[in-house]
């Protein structure tokens, strides 16, 4: 029996510029992300896996800054780093003009890739040997233009020059892809594939890239069997909507005496974890309130100073009270986003719709909601929603201030 080990990283994105964090936040998290690609080679090597597959997205933007390329050289030149073999995805698609993947372009810099690291430059499969496993092929195909392909890359006639693996040995896939059966909400779709397709593809093991969470497809016949493709997700969360942990897969295939067996592990190298909490604010008669319940679903998450964590608030809120900005709660985590859009105040809509309309109040409530009931657009709503209260505060509170800007469904 022969064992060969991967570790599998994809989408980290060198170089986003994480807009979305307060801008004392971004330059740390920037920092984060590229000791999280530090901890990949670490852990290559430390673990004493065959090689690194990175199938797509290492950088964000095909105008990487130099500053950014000349680290993510360095860390690759790392002594002990293992094998690298890169597969370009759509946001670092390859081209003869690409400042880090264009070996002239590399050389005018005086810089380079280091040996051990394999970039596929072909839009169509070519293989590279394994080192140390002379039956075992990494197969790889790349993006070349930052735009969306239908192309299909497990289709067969994408796959027409793939011979077949020695019967000693095994193949394994890297590249970029949407898998259909687990598209994201809002994803666009680029180089899909089906499940089927997965099962049909005469390699051992795919390593896949391009959707940022975690998901697998397994088989128990065919050229593997156990996890067949597997997507890592991105290897460090890029907003608050990447719940959960982000990092590795350590990729494990047995072979050489049976059909190949392969088993996945997760590794976790982003410290900053995603948390998605909503909490009921309903009746809260204070923002003090508020931040209390807040603080309250923090600590029943187990959410720590390390974590980025969106809060969506939810509920009618007693009237005057206003959502407000709290330092103290900020200071609890890395980074904390309030998202009050399904909150609304305790106005009893329903009076003005059962009674006839009186006064002015009334006559101005039930023209807003009879707009309202005839929309269907979204944003109009929110538009018309936010006129309401915004009004039923100034003839009940006899004020209006600042507080229905985010209202949404």
């Amino acid at each position: 029996m022969a064992l060969a080990r991967f570790l599998q990283v994809s989408d980290l994105h060198l170089g986003r510029p994480f807009g979305w964090l307060p801008p004392e936040k971004r330059d740390l998290r920037r920092r984060s992300q590229r000791r999280v690609l530090e901890g990949v080679v670490r852990e290559a090597i430390e673990r004493g896996v065959d090689a690194i597959l990175i199938p797509g997205d290492l950088f964000d933007l095909e105008g990487v800054d130099a500053d950014t390329l000349a680290f993510a050289l360095g860390v690759f030149n790392t002594t002990g780093c293992p094998p690298v073999f890169i597969a370009p995805g759509n946001h670092d698609p390859f081209s003869t003009t690409s400042a880090y993947w264009d070996r002239r372009l590399l050389a005018a810099r005086g810089s380079a890739w280091p040996a051990h690291v394999h970039v596929f430059t072909s839009a169509q499969w070519t293989s590279v040997p394994l080192p140390e496993h002379p039956h075992v092929r990494i197969w790889g195909r790349c993006f070349t233009a930052r735009i969306e392909s239908l192309e299909r890359p497990l289709a067969r006639e994408a796959m027409a020059s793939i011979t077949p693996a020695a019967a000693s040995g095994f193949d394994v896939a890297v590249f970029h892809g949407s898998r259909e059966e687990q598209c994201p909400p809002g994803q666009k779709i680029t180089a899909p594939f089906s499940d089927q397709e997965v099962l049909n593809a005469p390699f051992a093991y795919l390593a896949a890239g391009h959707y940022h969470a975690g998901s697998r497809v397994v088989a128990s016949e065919g050229s593997s069997a156990g996890v067949r493709l597997a997507y890592a997700g991105s290897a460090a969360a890029l907003d608050v909507s990447e719940n959960g942990l982000h990092g590795a897969l350590e990729v494990r295939i047995e072979y050489g005496y049976r059909l190949p067996w392969v088993e996945v592990e997760f590794v976790q190298l982003d410290p900053h974890r995603v948390f998605d909490l909503t909490v009921d604010v309903t009746s809260a008669p204070s923002a003090e309130q508020v931040d209390r319940r807040v603080q309250k679903a923090l600590e029943n998450a187990g959410v720590g100073e390390e974590d980025m964590v969106r809060v969506r608030l939810r509920g009618r809120l007693a009237r005057g009270v206003r959502i407000a900005r709290s330092p103290e709660l900020e200071s609890r985590v890395f980074h904390l986003r309030i998202d009050p859009r399904l909150v609304r105040p305790e106005y009893d809509l329903d009076v003005y719709r059962r009674e006839a309309a009186a006064t002015t109040e009334d006559r101005f409530a039930c023209t807003l909601l009879d707009l309202l009931d005839r929309e269907d657009d979204p944003v109009q709503r929110g538009l018309i929603e936010s006129a309401l209260y915004y009004g039923l505060d100034a003839f009940r509170l006899r004020e209006v201030v600042p507080a229905y800007e985010e209202l949404g469904e």
